[in-house]
């Protein structure tokens, strides 16, 4: 018997099998591990199941050995084409109907499964493996049992059910790679970042050379708002690897969000010296060039871009932005028309572009564009100011007062719009509106020469001499001589809007210099 017993050994085979696709992390700017698969290994067991460790009996040696007979079939079909096929599971099937704790077999028929995308199967057979035997080794070369589990366990949605088997072979192979990342990437998905920075760390102090891990850490830091590590942690990538497109691009976006537009600039030129002509990136090297003014640089980069994404409407508003700013008003037009033309429902490049033909003149079109803006975003306070005052250069005061009425009620402390709003007011012989509306932009701190000037001719005509005076001579204190000058040649009439004040000794004072 005991000659028997050790005459039986687990089956090996030459032939490496492919099991599930196993774990991978996100593509893209995100977390850029490379993609894990399995390549197929041999079911080999190097000691002896918990199954076959007990005091064997005659009736245990008969029993496995028939077992025997009906997995040796089985295994004989690997490097047929009948491998992973339904007959070879059926085949280790009647070995475990015969011997339900026949591990080997277990183990090799979770591997058909497996090929079978019978995911459900294939993690019922590794379950019964790791049930007989806790400590179950993967044969030399494979991944961990683990590990394939993990796998199953996320094709079917249960992550949590993955996270735990993979801790559970993490506490027998503390340091396998495979599930370490497995386990970071599963616990970034679940959104448990502090576990999984602290996972990557762990991966780190292995192997600190590794530079995919490092990358994915620091996403996670510039994710939670930890910008100084995940700074350094970029850093650190940079050295190991120059030629690490995300590392230099991911780093500029931390830099931009600690204000350092220069810093971010070398990140990016140094990534698109890595990668040439990513649109992507050229548009926030613009970005970056615009932030700091350097608009001739923008330019010239939003327009490298536009190479390979020519219909981006966004882009071309940029383009048009800073070609406004080098004073090419023509082309930033062009710019713009074609970006309303990709994309018309964009607020904001229609409101740019009426004060690009309000710079060309073209106050007709410039209307027309302000009101396609505000229809599409009417909580626009300087559209509807703009759209006001191209009213009133056009006389069109009912229009225009309704306009810059819109946008002072959306803020009521816009003294630009009271001021320009007062002027219409008073156009439209409403004395009272108007003087209302230049007090509010004396009370708001915003008042001008100009401000002052007609709200004393407002007082005055309408026989408020004090306050007239008040503020006349205020008028007077910021321009003098032009001032003086209009209430004298105004003075030169009989009738006069300075009737209530023309006498008084006070007004004659204002007068002198």
């Amino acid at each position: 018997m005991e000659a028997n017993m050790k005459s039986i050994r687990p089956a090996t085979s030459s032939r490496r099998r492919t099991y599930f696709r196993l774990l991978s992390w996100p593509a893209g700017l995100a977390l850029l591990a490379a993609s894990i698969c399995l390549s197929g290994f041999a079911a080999q067991q190097k000691s002896k199941p918990k199954a076959l460790q007990k005091t064997p009996t005659m009736k245990d040696a008969k029993v496995y050995e028939e077992a025997m007979v009906w997995f040796k079939k089985a295994e004989a079909m690997i490097g047929t084409p009948q491998e992973n096929s339904e007959e070879q599971a059926e085949l280790f099937r009647k070995a475990l109907g015969i011997r339900p704790d026949f591990l080997e077999a277990h183990y090799d028929l979770g591997l058909i499964y497996a090929n079978q995308k019978k995911t459900r199967e294939a993690l019922a057979e590794f379950e019964a493996v790791l049930k007989l035997n806790p400590d179950f080794a993967s044969p030399e070369g494979g991944p961990d049992i683990c590990y394939i589990m993990a796998t199953g366990y996320r094709e079917i949605g249960n992550n949590a059910a993955a996270m735990a088997v993979l801790r559970e072979g993490l506490n027998k192979k503390p340091k396998d790679m495979q599930m370490l990342k497995s386990l970071a990437f599963l616990q970034f998905d679940a959104k448990e970042t502090e576990e999984a920075a602290a996972t990557l760390r762990q991966i780190l102090e292995i192997n600190p050379l590794d530079v995919a891990t490092r990358v994915d850490l620091a996403l996670i830091l510039q994710r939670s708002d930890r910008l100084d590590e995940a700074a350094e942690q970029y850093r650190e990538a940079v050295k190991l690897e120059p030629g690490n497109f995300v590392a230099h691009h991911n780093l500029a976006l931390v830099l931009l969000q600690q204000k350092k537009p220069a810093e971010a600039a070398v990140e990016l030129q140094a990534a698109d010296r890595i990668s040439p002509g990513n649109p992507e990136l050229l548009e926030r090297l613009g970005d970056v060039y615009a932030m700091q003014n350097q608009h001739d640089k923008a330019v010239a980069t939003y327009q490298s871009a536009l190479q390979k994404a020519p219909d981006k409407s966004a882009l071309l508003t940029k383009l048009a932005f800073s070609l406004a700013n080098v004073n090419r008003i023509q082309e930033a037009a062009a710019a713009l028309e074609n970006s309303v033309r990709s994309n018309p429902g964009s607020a904001e490049a229609f409101y740019l572009l009426g004060d690009l033909y309000t710079e060309l003149k073209r106050g007709d079109d410039a209307i027309e564009a302000y009101r396609k803006s505000l229809a599409l975003n009417p909580k626009q306070k300087e559209v509807h100011y703009n759209l006001g005052t191209a009213y009133a250069e056009r006389k069109l005061y009912d229009r225009a007062l309704a306009e810059l009425t819109a946008a002072v009620e959306l803020d009521p402390a816009y003294a630009q719009a009271w001021a320009n709003l007062a002027i219409v007011n008073e156009r439209l012989q409403q004395d009272e509106q108007a003087m209302r509306a230049h007090e509010k932009v004396v009370a708001l701190g915003k008042a001008q020469a100009t401000n002052y000037f007609h709200l004393g001719i407002l007082y005055a005509k309408h026989d408020r001499p004090e306050p007239s005076m008040d503020a006349l001579e205020k008028a007077i204190q910021l321009e003098p001589d032009k001032y003086r000058q209009i209430l004298r040649e105004e003075l030169k009439n009989v009738r006069s809007v300075l009737d209530s004040i023309r006498y008084k000794e006070r007004f004659r004072r204002l007068l002198t210099p």
